[in-house]
Parts: structure tokens; C-alpha cells; sequence
């Protein structure tokens, strides 16, 4: 039974609101430089996942070519000026055939070194670096070498290469330099 003249409390009063308010928001402040962290590392690792993805099924496609395409039926090129790569010709059965950092990777610089593995440029190359894919799924030989690495850095210095061992045809995605 309830008495006369007595209040219930129901609800929340209007400090206690604004403290869980201004809770939520000094908690949301502190965690957007980890967000944004975090979404520079996926792209970087989606840019050197997509080229990867691109040399295999370049790779596939050159072993399957008709004979008519010739010995080296396609091309794969990294743009180190416009921050992409591509092939060429354009892949059978769908699929990209073409990525830029503008369109595809926000903030990604993306370039290449021919033949050395492990050491990056001193300075962002500029020009483009194209090898030949061979219907046996190696690439060509350039300046002695099949092998090349494909540097991926971000603004923030998350940076991933990808090694390419042209006489087997593999590509390694090694994180860091």
C-alpha cells in the first residue's frame, strides 16, 4: 500500500545524465587516434593483399593463356607515379585489373625496386617498374633479375613489401622494413 504524500524516484535526474554524457564522450575522445590507427593499417595490408591477389591470378591466367598471347601474354606494371598497379591485358573472367591508392587505398604510397629484396629506396621512386608474367608463371628477366619488391607505406609509417621470386613465381608479404 502506498502512503500518502510519498514520492517515487523514477528516472534519472539531469546531472546524472550529463556525467554518463560527458563519461561517453572523454572515452570516445581517447579511443579516435587508436580508430584511425587501425583503419591506416587495413589499408596498407588491403593494398598489399589486392596486389598480391592480382599477381596470383595474373599468374593463373598466364599459365592458362592460349598460345596466340605468346610466350609472355601479360604484363604486370607498378605505377610508383600514380600510386597503383595494373595489368595488362585486362584479366579473363573478371577481377580487377587495375588498383590506385586515390581510388582504392586513401593515403597509401605504393612503390617498387627492382631486384633488391630486403632494403627500401632512400627516397619514393618515381616511374614505374613492369615485368612480363611467362605462360610457365615466372616473370621476366630484367637488368639479370626476375625478383622485385613492391614497397606499401601510409602517412602514419605502417609499412608492409611485398617480395616477388620471379624464377618461381611467389609473392611473400613481409610487414615492416
Amino acid at each position: 500500500m502506498r502512503k500518502i504524500g510519498t514520492r517515487r524516484n523514477a528516472g534519472f535526474t539531469l546531472v546524472e545524465v550529463a556525467i554518463i554524457v560527458a563519461i561517453i564522450g572523454i572515452l570516445s575522445v581517447m579511443a579516435i587516434p587508436s580508430m584511425q590507427g587501425m583503419l591506416d593499417r587495413h589499408r596498407v595490408r588491403s593494398a598489399t593483399r589486392e596486389f598480391v591477389g592480382l599477381f596470383n591470378r595474373t599468374r593463373a591466367a598466364a599459365v592458362q593463356a592460349p598460345v596466340a598471347l605468346g610466350n609472355t601474354p601479360y604484363t604486370i606494371t607498378i605505377d610508383c607515379g600514380t600510386e597503383g598497379f595494373s595489368v595488362s591485358p585486362a584479366l579473363p573472367r573478371g577481377g580487377g585489373s587495375s588498383y590506385s591508392a586515390a581510388t582504392h587505398f586513401l593515403g597509401v604510397n605504393i612503390y617498387a625496386v627492382e631486384s633488391n629484396l630486403n632494403s627500401a629506396p632512400g627516397a619514393e621512386q618515381s616511374g614505374a617498374v613492369s615485368r612480363g608474367i611467362e605462360r610457365a608463371g615466372s616473370c621476366t628477366e630484367v637488368s639479370g633479375t626476375r625478383n622485385f619488391t613492391v614497397f606499401f607505406t601510409s602517412p602514419r609509417q605502417n609499412r608492409y613489401r611485398v617480395q616477388i621470386l620471379g624464377t618461381i613465381g611467389t609473392a611473400k608479404i613481409v610487414q615492416g622494413w
